[in-house]
């Protein structure tokens, strides 16, 4: 094999597809990084139990050829080589790689590409096209509520409906929930569970500005997304996921209006009086046009604010994860928010009159006012 191509093109190919190359690799052929030739191009691969992501860049293939080399090293490498182009040559006798970029030259030990399994491919069973723009908003607005927690494998994706006409996106982590839909007709009834992990990727991929479609593909319990030049494969989450729309309470006893901007800054500073750590307990009081945010540390001391809001309804104490309603209120695209409350222990919904289709549930935390 012997192979030139652009630096920048191959580094920007291994920083994507490295991370499909999780920190302790099931077995040690994992930790390396497959390329080879095809059709007139270098592809790049590099994949776990659970997935893998190739991209194929230009090259000038002077012998065709594949090897496995180490992830670490060989990606280390070339983003710091200065020159604008290197080339790669396989020497089989003493299985190593020789790579030289302008007067520099290094040799690694190659892995065994024998060892490598095959890239999935699959016949697809269903498949659905969405525009970037549509998928980047529906990722950004649910993702952060997906659990990190790996013990529930359950709650660390997105529930993706395609169904009477639209498309929904659902994150929790049983705490809060969020649901982001858009109209959707060019697919047939799907419902399926993909990682958030997988998620992520397709928005990294969709950093451009060159308008495209993400074109996922579904086969029993894998899925496969195509961007352009990068193809990513993975194992969907197997389970039920819950009714989510059990969750959100059919009217409310009091609602709040108030400003994004003042809420948001009220909670962060508010927020600081609080517990260390991510679980940051604030308290929020709604009575008569105010809206009262206050939080309190034996080892900090106290913060209090008062922000103007519309309500309607009783007067009612409630408390909450600073950060639960931080997240969301990043995520909403209005001036103003709405907090429809019914006790200080229900589920509160948070959401804004320009997106009708985005709804923000949040869990109470129980505490004495």
């Amino acid at each position: 094999m012997i192979i030139s191509c652009n630096t920048t093109n191959l580094n920007k190919a291994l920083q994507t597809v490295q991370r499909a190359i999780i920190s302790k690799p099931s077995t040690p052929i994992f930790s390396g990084i497959h390329l080879l030739t095809r059709d007139g191009k270098l592809e790049i691969q590099a994949m776990d139990i659970n997935m893998a992501i190739s991209c194929n860049i230009e090259a000038d293939i002077i012998e065709a050829g594949e090897i496995v080399v180490s992830a670490k090293h060989f990606s280390e490498l070339v983003r710091k080589l200065p020159e604008e182009n290197l080339t790669i040559t396989k020497n089989t006798e003493n299985h190593t790689i020789k790579v030289t970029s302008g007067k520099s030259e290094y040799q690694l030990l190659l892995m065994n590409e024998e060892d490598y399994p095959k890239f999935p491919v699959f016949d697809a069973e269903k498949s659905i096209a969405i525009e970037d723009t549509m998928i980047k908003e529906l990722i950004k607005k649910t993702i952060f509520s997906c659990s990190n927690d790996e013990a529930r494998p359950l709650f660390t994706g997105i529930l993706v409906e395609v169904a009477d006409g639209k498309i929904t996106f659902v994150g929790t982590n049983t705490h809060r929930l969020a649901i982001k839909s858009l109209p959707y007709t060019e697919a047939a009834p799907m419902s399926l569970i993909i990682p958030s992990k997988v998620l992520t990727e397709i928005s990294r991929n969709l950093a451009g500005d060159v308008p495209q479609q993400v074109k996922i593909s579904l086969l029993n319990n894998q899925i496969m997304v195509i961007i352009d030049n990068v193809i990513i494969v993975s194992r969907l989450i197997e389970g039920k996921f819950p009714d989510y729309k059990r969750v959100i309470p059919p009217k409310f006893a009091i609602t709040a209006k108030v400003n994004i901007k003042e809420l948001a800054g009220a909670v962060e500073r508010v927020a600081l009086f609080s517990t260390d750590g991510d679980y940051s307990i604030i308290k929020m009081s709604v009575d008569n046009g105010e809206l009262t945010i206050t939080s309190s540390s034996p080892d900090v001391g106290t913060g209090r604010e008062v922000i103007s809001c519309q309500s309607e309804g009783e007067k009612l104490n409630v408390a909450f994860n600073s950060k639960y309603i931080l997240d969301i209120l990043k995520n909403l695209e209005s001036e103003e928010a709405v907090l429809s409350m019914n006790t200080s222990l229900s589920p509160v919904c948070v959401t804004c009159e320009q997106e009708p289709d985005y709804i923000y549930i949040v869990t109470p935390v129980r505490v004495v006012f």
